[in-house]
């Protein structure tokens, strides 16, 4: 880790990516405010869930569910704690049903995304207080913003923070004076999920967003997709059937990332890309000027994967180091 001196001058940026609901990760994330000390907290976008978890009464009050097929049991009101406390480490959100309603939720998958948005607007909400509480009296700001697997109307939740900014929200300046653009759409997936965009739409927004830096050299492009042809985009090249494909040479890699942002960053050259979204890339890599790093994510057994930078007025990019925990 890096040791730091009082007298440091330089900008430290602690930046995390794709947690998507983990909530053991968001209070690592928060924690980090104070194991690496930064200047500043960003968090990228994907940060909702993908799974409901239902836990069922039983007349015997008790409750059932399953997670990965494996069957959950609560006795009582304190293991039916710990099992939502379970679930919700790894990124899905418990929901406590009785037999009819579980039964309303099984013959209506309209029913089903009302409770699973629902689910995904109290977590973020319950987020939003817990960084109030935890950030507020330490003043080091925070910045959050959506991806393209999170719903547009959440961003509401999080401008409502005392504490968090929604970065999406146009250019903000860091500690330091570094100016920072955030941009939380992809381009299209196989998944068609909810904020995905074309490339010439990603360069429309980057191109509005850079319009209002006053000095992009020393900008920071927070961009949830990563660039094209870069360690940072590699993914399993999929089949038709969204399965991976594997040759005599094993798994087969592709680069997913957006040309628009690669195009961006070798033409404008900021100081610093900080990108997401392929969770199994995590890497750090020059593209034109910029140092655009990806942290990866490991969202799902509770490790928040994150990069810690240290910036200089004279330097630029002093530093970087990618850690996990």
């Amino acid at each position: 880790m890096f040791s730091r001196k009082k007298t440091d001058s330089r900008t430290r940026l602690y930046f995390a990516t794709d947690i998507h609901g983990s909530e053991q990760c968001f209070r690592k994330w928060l924690n980090a405010a104070k194991v690496y000390e930064p200047d500043v907290l960003i968090l990228g976008g994907d940060v909702t869930g993908k799974v409901l978890v239902p836990l069922v009464a039983e007349a015997d009050g008790s409750w059932r569910g399953s997670l990965y097929d494996r069957p959950l049991h609560a006795r009582d009101r304190d293991e039916l704690a710990a099992i939502q406390k379970q679930i919700r480490a790894m990124g899905r959100y418990p929901v406590v049903l009785d037999p009819d309603e579980k039964a309303e939720l099984d013959a209506s998958p309209a029913k089903v995304d009302v409770v699973f948005r629902q689910a995904m607007r109290d977590t973020l909400a319950q987020w939003v207080g817990l960084a109030e509480e935890r950030l507020g009296p330490l003043g080091i700001p925070a910045y959050m913003m959506l991806g393209n697997d999170d719903f547009d109307d959440l961003a509401d939740v999080l401008r409502g923070s005392q504490v968090i900014s929604y970065a999406e929200d146009g250019v903000f300046e860091l500690p330091g004076g570094y100016e920072m653009l955030s941009i939380g759409y992809s381009t299209p997936t196989p998944w068609h999920t909810e904020r995905e965009i074309s490339e010439a739409e990603v360069q429309a927004k980057i191109d509005g967003l850079a319009a209002g830096l006053r000095n992009p050299a020393k900008a920071i492009f927070n961009i949830h997709c990563p660039p094209y042809d870069t360690h940072l985009d590699q993914a399993p090249q999929l089949d038709e059937n969204l399965r991976p494909v594997v040759d005599a040479s094993g798994l087969r890699m592709a680069s997913v990332g957006s040309t628009a942002v690669r195009s961006s960053l070798e033409t404008m050259e900021p100081l610093l890309g900080l990108h997401g979204h392929i969770h199994e890339s995590a890497a750090a890599q020059k593209v034109g000027r910029a140092v655009s790093v990806n942290p990866g994510s490991d969202y799902g057994d509770g490790v928040l994967r994150g990069a810690i930078i240290d910036l200089d007025q004279v330097k630029g990019v002093r530093r970087w180091q990618l850690v996990q925990g």
